[in-house]
């Protein structure tokens, strides 16, 4: 998963990205939404902007191996690549979610969340853990996405604790349903990091994050939100312009992550706390 050779792009400039999907999206793909933005890059700069869909640790592997693409975009408590970043700033976050819960009972007020009616998303990469811990509900049953939707959908838990995917499954389906944001933890943002080894690619790469982030606006497309952004009319609205309580918004080093993994499995708020923001 080396770099591409620029001579096979008539002499331009090449930027290699890394998609990783550390966590669920809204909807469609990240991957295609920013070989999109690549397109608007290329006509504008000269550059290419090659984007390859990556699994965490398919990066790490090739990061070890001495493979390294020009800039990676992954998300937050992604650790392994803190070493590889290049550039002065270390990351941006283009994109974000949010977990909340759903309940597809007309009647629920959210006032009776408990661990026997909440099942709980688990998702991919992220802190779902530390979501549940911090709402009061660890303990509650853990599902893959989809299985934690059909349990919603049929009836089998009254609450479920997801994400914006979440909404949008729901909506696909047409079912009535019913959001309360959580605004008690968050780290389900989308950072990009320039990881080029020399000078021009280096600035090339900034050139395109700026280019990213001035295209913010258009992350509705892919069912994501934007800090500072109303992109919804409808429930996705609910998820927006929120204030979290704590939050992790950064890459990690391993042994952070393992210690944040312990400290929820053992329900110890406080020393989870020390490692968000």
């Amino acid at each position: 998963m080396g770099k591409t050779s620029a001579e096979q792009y008539n002499g331009m400039t090449v930027l290699n990205i890394w998609q990783i999907d550390s966590f669920e999206g809204g909807k469609g793909s990240r991957a295609e939404y920013l070989k999109g933005i690549g397109a608007e890059f290329t006509k504008q700069n000269s550059c290419y902007i090659k984007v390859t869909a990556v699994t965490a640790d398919a990066a790490r592997d090739n990061l070890k191996s001495g493979a390294a693409p020009d800039l990676i975009s992954y998300g937050a408590g992604m650790y392994g690549i803190e070493g590889y970043i290049t550039a002065q700033k270390p990351y941006y976050c283009w994109c974000n979610g949010g977990y909340c819960f759903l309940t597809t009972d007309e009647n629920a007020d959210f006032a009776d969340i408990s661990i026997k009616n909440t099942v709980i998303n688990m998702g991919t990469d992220n802190l779902s853990g530390a979501a549940a811990l911090l709402c009061g509900i660890k303990g509650a049953k853990s599902e893959k996405p989809t299985g934690a939707y059909v349990d919603l959908i049929n009836g089998k838990y009254k609450y479920l604790l997801g994400t914006q995917r979440d909404i949008f499954r729901l909506k696909t389906r047409g079912v009535a349903f019913k959001i309360r944001p959580v605004t008690e933890f968050n780290d389900l943002y989308q950072n990009i990091s320039v990881t080029a080894s020399n000078a021009k690619q280096k600035a090339q790469a900034q050139k395109f994050i700026e280019f990213l982030l001035s295209k913010s606006a258009t992350v509705n497309k892919i069912g994501l939100l934007s800090a500072g952004n109303d992109l919804y009319d409808d429930e996705m609205h609910a998820m927006e312009r929120l204030n979290y309580e704590c939050k992790l918004v950064s890459p990690i080093g391993k042994q952070t992550k393992t210690e944040i993994e312990n400290a929820i499995a053992s329900g110890d708020i406080k020393l989870l706390k020390n490692f968000l923001n």
